[in-house]
């Protein structure tokens, strides 16, 4: 099926255009607490490297879903005007910075994982200086030298790998089919239907192992919950902005729904743990208060028990 401009008459309305907007520049504000928070700390540490997994693929199988699914409004825009072209474009655009923020917090994820949680601990202390007698006089003693990879390292790379390898078979097959297929015919938009389902499927189990591991550690870590509090009801406002757009089925935002009810899950574990968290800090600083309060009320008295005994001496 060749390009047909009579159907490019269609456009959002501009209280969807308007809303679509906000939506948009929302997402990006939204993604920056996690991104400062993470170079702020200088390290991901909290964040489980199965949930970084399932939101990246689940993000680039919405973005190729999106693109497939409403590739006629790129082409409708050789034939229309420049606003009609943009208010065309921002459900692909919403869909877009969203997953690629997401690649972001990825990128970001693996630049600043801990150090210290690359590689297994070297033999105790007795064993290595066992070892170190052992050595002939004449070997230097190894400095700095680091354990094998922990599995938690190994796993942060077998994650990378799978990103890497989804985005490249997403690009290769959606080029192969719209250029010898087409993008309208049903091999195509069956293909852009199943990344939709996929992503679906990643979204629903996407936020589970993140919520295991904050409820587990039993601390925040590097989450950010300023950006749960901005993604958690945007992103019902969101799905509802991508659903009521032309030329949409429902696999194009249901899994945007559901990141919102689990995101909304693990918002509920994070602010439970902070606000014990502030408890704890506020009971110590009450503590250390009242320990420096007796220590000041006994040095007088000790003081003049000091001069007491002076005097009868």
């Amino acid at each position: 099926m060749l390009f047909d401009p009579t159907l490019c008459g269609e456009v959002p309305s501009s209280q969807n255009t308007i809303l679509t907007a906000l939506l948009c520049a929302g997402t990006f504000l939204s993604y920056l607490p996690q991104h400062l928070k993470i170079l702020k700390r200088r390290s991901s540490d909290g964040i489980s490297p199965y949930f970084i997994l399932l939101g990246t693929v689940g993000a680039g199988s919405n973005i190729t879903n999106i693109i497939l699914l409403q590739f006629i409004a790129l082409q409708c825009c050789t034939v229309q005007t420049y606003g009609a072209c943009v208010a065309s474009l921002l459900g692909i655009f919403q869909v877009v910075i969203q997953g690629t923020m997401f690649y972001i917090t990825f990128i970001l994820y693996m630049s600043f994982f801990p150090e210290q949680n690359k590689y297994e601990e070297l033999a105790d202390s007795a064993e290595a200086e066992e070892d170190s007698e052992s050595r002939p006089l004449l070997l230097p003693r190894s400095s700095g030298s680091k354990g094998p990879p922990s599995v938690e390292w190994q796993t942060a790379m077998w994650v990378a790998g799978a990103v890497v390898l989804h985005a490249g078979i997403c690009v290769f097959m959606s080029v192969l089919l719209v250029t010898l297929i087409g993008p309208y015919v049903a091999p195509t938009r069956t293909w852009a239907s199943l990344l939709g389902l996929f992503s679906l499927c990643l979204t629903c189990l996407q936020f589970f192992p993140q919520i295991i591991k904050t409820w587990r550690s039993g601390n925040v870590g590097a989450i950010s919950i300023p950006m749960m509090l901005m993604q958690t009801p945007g992103g019902y406002v969101f799905a509802y902005s991508i659903a009521i757009r032309p030329g949409v089925n429902w696999s194009s935002w249901i899994s945007t729904f559901v990141a919102a009810t689990l995101q909304c899950v693990l918002l509920v574990i994070c602010l439970s743990f902070e606000a014990r968290a502030k408890n704890q800090r506020a009971l110590e600083a009450t503590n250390a208060a009242v320990t420096d309060t007796a220590a000041d009320a006994e040095a007088p008295t000790a003081s003049a028990a000091q001069a007491s005994e002076n005097v009868s001496t």
